[in-house]
């Protein structure tokens, strides 16, 4: 096997010897014809792979490319579309502390080789996304002499802002600004909310939800305020065996604002949307808003909260029961002046319907006691949710004698 190689190695070694140095001339007839050059412009960093979860916050821009040295043959065109610079965020961690991530420069035409390039790494800040909710603050500037605004009413008070932690936590309110006009008409549009900190200066890079709310104002040297109480409106029934005990409101008043016609309307009540009891068991409790007539505000719509209280029907039963003795003793005998009692039970009304009178027995205490006659009280175990109401007779004479004991009397249903 060896002896064949050396064969094949040494077989026509001129001409293997010729062609090695034929590729050699060539190599270096190519590498002749192209030179290295710097190209004079700039490469606008790209950034790929960036997570949902992330914003990048810096750089802001990120940096150009510059002083890309390359070689290329003489006749190979070179222009700002054969260069490709970019940022891989995929590996960057989600963090309010900066870090060095590498940029990476390709040539878009493969007859071109980079060789060098400025800069290599860049300083990148990519921030985790994060929701916090913040008020809405109506913004009207100057009012026109002679005019009165009423409260500013909102379709929300409060809204969802996102982005990048390092913006988000700037923001302290979302600002709705509208304009007050000298005619006097009322305010009723959608307005864009900005974002402002607590210098009032703005803060970019953020998102509401919603992005504008509804701002409704009334307008007019008219508009006065009222204090009316706040009327719940109840609905439907609960369920069957319970009973509306109570209803609170909170707060039992507000102040409502608009045209003395207007406010005439109300009669000195503003009443609540709807609260259903349909099929309930307990306490039923929701924030509700007021309805108002048109033109009619107030700073607390959406702010009242319902309270119903219920309660389960009660009822009372009387039935008749047997006594037996309690601690009685084998060697005595026990007379009781009367077998059965009346008792009256009371409770709701479901838990005497379901409760089983079978298994109720009324007792008198023996266990301390001799031969004689006795005056004792009787004693009637319920269950749970049920009470003794009263017992007929409260109280029996009981006899005891020496002798052989007959059987305990049998509890009379």
């Amino acid at each position: 096997m060896i002896l064949r190689v050396g064969r094949f190695i040494v077989h026509n070694w001129p001409l293997k010897t010729g062609a090695v140095l034929l590729a050699s001339i060539l190599y270096v007839g190519m590498v002749a014809l192209q030179t290295s050059s710097t190209w004079p412009g700039s490469i606008t960093v790209e950034t790929v792979n960036q997570p949902t979860t992330g914003v990048l916050v810096q750089p802001d821009p990120m940096p150009q490319i510059s002083n890309i040295r390359y070689m290329a043959a003489a006749d190979v065109p070179v222009s700002q579309a054969s260069f490709r610079a970019t940022v891989d965020l995929s590996k960057v961690p989600l963090s309010q502390d900066e870090s060095w991530a590498r940029i990476q420069l390709v040539a878009t035409d493969p007859r071109i080789q980079i060789i060098d390039y400025q800069p290599q790494q860049v300083r990148v800040e990519l921030d985790p996304i994060i929701h916090r909710t913040v008020n809405v603050q109506v913004v009207t500037g100057a009012i026109p002499s002679g005019l009165s605004p009423a409260t500013p009413v909102l379709s929300a008070q409060t809204v969802d802002v996102s982005g990048a932690s390092t913006y988000v936590n700037r923001v302290s309110y979302a600002e709705a600004q509208v304009r007050v006009d000298a005619s006097g008409l009322d305010v009723d549009e959608d307005v864009a909310l900005v974002a402002r900190d607590a210098s009032d200066q703005v803060v970019s890079h953020v998102q509401f939800e919603p992005h504008s709310v509804r701002v409704q104002i009334q307008v007019g040297s008219q508009i006065r305020s009222e204090t009316v109480a706040v009327h719940p409106n109840v609905t439907d029934s609960p369920a069957a065996g319970y009973f509306i005990a109570s209803v609170t409101v909170t707060p039992s008043v507000v102040e409502v604002h608009g045209q003395a016609d207007t406010l005439a309307l109300l009669k000195g009540a503003a009443t609540t949307e709807p609260v259903s009891v349909a099929g309930a068991t307990s306490d039923v409790s929701i924030p509700v808003s007021l309805v108002l007539p048109t033109g009619v505000t107030s700073d607390t719509v959406t702010k009242i909260q319902v309270v119903v209280h219920l309660q389960a029907q009660t009822s009372t039963r009387s039935l008749k029961i047997g006594v037996v003795p309690q601690g009685a003793r084998s060697d005595l005998n026990y007379s009781l002046s009367t077998l059965s009692v009346t008792v009256t039970l009371g409770g709701d009304t479901a838990a005497l319907n379901a409760l089983d009178t079978s298994t109720l027995v009324a007792t008198v205490s023996v266990a301390n006691l001799g031969p004689g006659t006795y005056t004792v009280t009787v004693t009637v175990v319920v269950p749970p949710g049920i009470k003794v109401v009263a017992i007929s007779p409260g109280q029996i004479t009981v006899t005891i004698t020496v002798g052989s004991s007959p059987p305990p009397p049998t509890a009379t249903p």
